[in-house]
């Protein structure tokens, strides 16, 4: 039989059990936040701690604990939220986690995790699972399969260099993905294509080192409310991205865009921001102006003056405004 390592809240409900070969953590602190009045406690664990009241967060911060093993953490009864920031942990073995209830939020930050296995996460009932700001590099195949709980992930700052079109199989309810700072190159063909049909997906992969989206890349996703591709090396929006799509906030700020695809024209964008392309081609850049000023869109323009040598004029654009400049001739004498 393993050694219980750790703790237990809600009569036995959190015990954190060392196995496979783990080192044991000693005197483990655990804070224990109590929302219906507003407690906070500090726990000193070693071995397994009962509380007779109800707590909704539990959280381990800037401990030792470098890997969890096979049942490390058992939750039998009512919790909302369990955070581990800052551990140290290197590894997680597959049903790590054995939790009945159902959290809002599993969250896993600061550690030196690099590779996220199958079977830690596939049977977890949390609605929100957070491994931001982490080393993760490998997300194993069906690593986030099965699992009809999740509705949001969180990936941010981490060095994942491929997005997997197969993420999420027999997953149906996750509406959200924020993977920004990462090292991801393309997003690839049917890459939405397992998230919800049911409600608008945000995808939010600012921040990469993106610089193609396949033709496909949309084809089997559902309404689109935002897509966020900001701070990458995007030369070309593909005009597939907008044929027969819904997608209604468009962020494709600082990347290397020249022009829109003339699909994108006949779209149904509520939200355009584009700012930083700072080599836009003034001919599409009035087309565009023209696109949003007749369908009311929120815009964010490049910083770029275009002539418009037919009426004399320059065009400035900034932010989400552009002016008229009269151009002054030079009087003849």
């Amino acid at each position: 039989m393993c050694p219980r390592a750790v703790a237990a809240i809600f009569l036995a409900a959190i015990v954190f059990v060392s196995c496979e070969n783990c080192e044991k953590p000693s005197n483990v602190e655990i804070i224990v936040y109590d929302h219906v009045n507003g407690d906070v406690k500090n726990i000193n664990a070693e071995g397994v701690i009962t509380l007779s009241e109800d707590v909704f967060q539990v959280l381990v911060a800037n401990q030792t604990i470098r890997k969890l093993c096979q049942n490390y953490v058992i939750i039998n009864n009512e919790l909302t939220v369990l955070q581990l920031l800052n551990n140290s942990i290197e590894d997680i073995s597959p049903s790590a986690f054995n939790i009945s209830a159902t959290l809002a939020l599993l969250k896993i930050s600061a550690n030196p995790l690099n590779r996220i296995k199958k079977g830690v996460f596939n049977e977890v009932r949390t609605k929100e699972l957070d491994l931001s700001n982490n080393n993760i590099a490998v997300i194993e195949a069906d690593a986030l399969d099965n699992n009809t709980y999740l509705e949001i992930i969180k990936l941010n700052h981490n060095f994942i260099k491929k997005f997997d079109p197969n993420w999420f199989t027999r997953t149906p309810n996750v509406y959200k993905i924020s993977a920004i700072y990462n090292e991801i190159t393309k997003i690839p063909a049917y890459a939405f294509m397992n998230m919800t049909k049911l409600r608008p997906l945000k995808i939010r992969l600012s921040a990469n080192s993106i610089e193609e989206i396949d033709p496909l890349a949309l084809e089997g996703a559902g309404p689109i409310d935002t897509f966020r591709v900001t701070g990458n090396r995007i030369q070309e929006l593909p005009y597939n991205l907008f044929v027969n799509k819904t997608i209604k906030n468009l962020q494709v700020d600082m990347n290397k865009l020249q022009c829109f695809p003339d699909s994108l024209f006949e779209s149904s964008l509520t939200d355009l921001q584009f700012s930083g392309n700072d080599f836009f081609n003034c001919s599409c850049l009035i087309k565009v102006k023209t696109f949003v000023e007749a369908k009311s869109i929120s815009v964010i323009y490049p910083s770029i003056i275009c002539e418009d040598k037919a009426n004399e004029i320059q065009i400035v654009f900034n932010n989400d405004k552009s002016y008229k400049i009269p151009v002054t001739k030079p009087s003849s004498i």
